[in-house]
Parts: structure tokens; C-alpha cells; sequence
């Protein structure tokens, strides 16, 4: 079978807003204080999408492994015959980061599925993590585990980095019933992290929140249908970045989003993904450190504090809190 389907490019609105910072000397020499930096609006526009379906192999695909061992048993092993429908090697990218999963994949499937009218088996490498075959099974997508090459009926789309579906979120993810879904879920929600990421004063900032009506989730320590459901269902999310919020792509409720970030590692995907469903977004920052401008802006090693945690002055949390129109409850 030979299908080809094109997604049309679609502009996407960023609306104007802010970063609210730790107090910090850098805003007044004699006496910290907080900065809030405004953000202003612009477009963000993606190409056209053209997904394909064909009979071939997964190694005219040309993905390289970037493991050795892999293109090693690659070269020595026989492709592998699928005959059971249509598949989408997903290999190319990570499958332990849930963001990737959702905000990369899952739209190219949603896409292919569109296309051949039916559910798309998943390519995943043998030793996929548990949390990614999860994934898959509570969104109904079959899944293949295999370090070879595979026959068959093969989609193929362009690599899904760099936000290339964003245009295309709520298309394909607000009509999406997925496994497990339950309504019973609060409208406010406080999505912390445990481990390297963690919240250093969370507590602090967990009792702010508990006086405007916020409960918290570990997303660690649910089953993934439950963290979907969760974020789905908001209207008001305070949440660590990282902490698992991809499935923010699943909510039609235009959810408020308060992302709070280590002043190292600030990033800008879920402030585009919230404009896409028709939300509203803010950031804030944490405390600086001392090797904060040696290690980002000399060092110029984007990743230094990624995997770091962070503390979050309490009247910046208000501030943004404020700026979002989120009262007390």
C-alpha cells in the first residue's frame, strides 16, 4: 500500500508573559529583589508535515543507532517480517522521557493512524523501559520490541523534534479517550518532583498553595492513566518542570500553567505547548548560584543545571499566582 497525507503548516500565537525571579542583587545592588521580565508575544510556525506509508524496511528509514552494539546486531541479524498492519519505528528517539513520548511520537502516530484508518504498531527497542510500553498500551497503540530491522508496511514521517506537530495538538489530542480515564480529579493541582529535581523549600510552597485550593501529586508514585487524568481534567496547574507535564497536551480547559524552573535550565517548550491548547502560562525562577553565569554563559553548556533542584521564593509564587487572576479558595 502506497498513502501519502501532508499536514498543513499552522501558525501558532504565543501570547505576551513573564518570568518572575528569586530576589536577586542583580536588580538592585544594596537590597535583593525580585525582577519580573516580560515576555513578548510572537508566531511560531512550523512546516508542512507529509506522512507516507509504503512496503519497505525499517533500514530505508536510514535512522542510525547511535549505540554500537545495535548497529552492530543490526548488520548481522535478518530483518524481521511484520504482517499484522501498519508500523512506526520509534527507536530514533528516547523512550524514558514521557515529553518525548507525547509531544513527539504520539502525534506522528495520531497522524499515520488518520492516515491508514487504523491503530499503528509501535517499534520500540528490545529493553524499552516499563514506563514507555505503559504509554502505549493506556493510548492503544500495539507495540514491538526489537533490535532489528522490520518489513512491512512502514510510515514514515519527518523527525517530530524541535515541536514540528505544536499546530497540531489540539486536532489530535482533545477526541483521544484514553485507557483508564477518570473525571474525579481536582480542578487545582501542585505537580511536585522527588529526587535530583526536587523543590528544596517545598513545603513552604506547598502551604502557600494548600490556602488557593491546590493538592499535590507525586506523578512517581501513580500509574500514568491517573497522571493523565489528573492533568487533563485542570484548570490551574503549579508544577516543576520536568515533572512529568507532557500530558498537558490532553487538556481542553484553556488550564492556567505555572512552571517553576532552576534559573539554569529554563526552557521554553511549555509555554509554546499551553499557547497551542489555548492556555496560559508563567515561569518562575529560583534562587541563583554562584556558578550559575561561569557554567551557562562562559562554559556556554546549555545542560549544567538541568537535572538540578531549586528553591522558589514564596512571593514570587504569589506574584505569578496574581499575574494568572488565581484567587484563594
Amino acid at each position: 500500500m502506497n498513502l501519502t497525507k501532508t499536514l498543513a503548516s499552522i501558525t501558532t500565537t504565543i501570547p505576551s508573559s513573564k518570568i518572575i525571579t528569586y530576589p536577586t542583587r542583580l536588580a538592585s545592588a544594596w537590597r535583593p529583589k525580585m525582577m519580573e521580565i516580560n515576555l513578548p508575544e510572537y508566531e511560531l510556525q512550523r512546516p508542512e508535515i507529509h506522512v507516507s506509508v509504503s512496503p519497505s524496511s525499517t533500514r530505508d528509514l536510514n535512522i542510525k543507532p547511535k549505540n554500537f552494539y545495535y548497529k552492530i546486531y543490526k548488520q548481522l541479524t535478518t530483518p524481521l517480517k511484520y504482517e499484522e498492519g501498519f508500523i512506526y519505528d520509534a527507536r530514533y528517539d528516547t523512550d524514558g522521557n514521557i515529553a518525548h513520548i507525547l509531544t513527539g511520537v504520539t502525534p506522528a502516530l495520531l497522524a499515520a493512524q488518520d492516515l491508514v484508518g487504523e491503530k499503528v504498531t509501535v517499534i520500540l527497542r528490545s529493553k524499552a523501559c516499563t514506563m514507555a510500553k505503559n504509554a502505549y498500551r493506556v493510548l492503544g497503540f500495539p507495540i514491538l520490541c526489537t533490535d532489528r530491522d522490520v518489513e512491512g508496511e512502514i510510515i514514515s514521517t519527518p523527525s517530530p523534534k524541535g515541536g514540528a506537530y505544536i499546530g497540531w495538538y489540539k486536532n489530535f489530542f482533545n477526541p483521544i479517550q484514553f485507557e483508564g480515564y477518570t473525571e474525579e480529579t481536582p480542578e487545582k493541582v501542585f505537580i511536585s518532583r522527588k529526587g535530583k529535581r526536587c523543590l528544596i523549600n517545598e513545603s513552604e510552597i506547598e502551604q502557600i498553595l494548600k490556602d488557593y485550593g491546590f493538592q499535590k501529586f507525586y506523578y512517581e508514585d501513580i500509574p500514568i492513566h491517573k497522571q493523565w487524568s489528573v492533568t487533563k481534567n485542570a484548570k490551574v496547574i503549579v508544577a516543576l518542570h520536568g515533572a512529568a507535564m507532557a500530558s498537558i497536551v490532553f487538556n481542553h480547559n484553556n488550564p492556567k500553567l505555572i512552571e517553576l524552573f532552576n534559573p539554569g535550565y529554563v526552557t521554553d517548550k511549555y509555554r509554546h505547548t499551553v499557547a497551542a491548547i489555548g492556555g496560559q502560562w508563567c515561569g518562575i525562577t529560583g534562587q541563583m548560584t554562584e556558578n550559575l553565569i561561569r557554567d551557562l554563559d562562559v562554559k556556554q553548556n546549555a545542560r549544567s543545571f538541568a537535572l538540578s533542584p531549586t528553591k522558589i521564593y514564596p512571593d514570587s509564587l504569589i506574584t505569578a499566582l496574581e499575574y494568572l487572576g488565581i484567587e484563594k479558595s
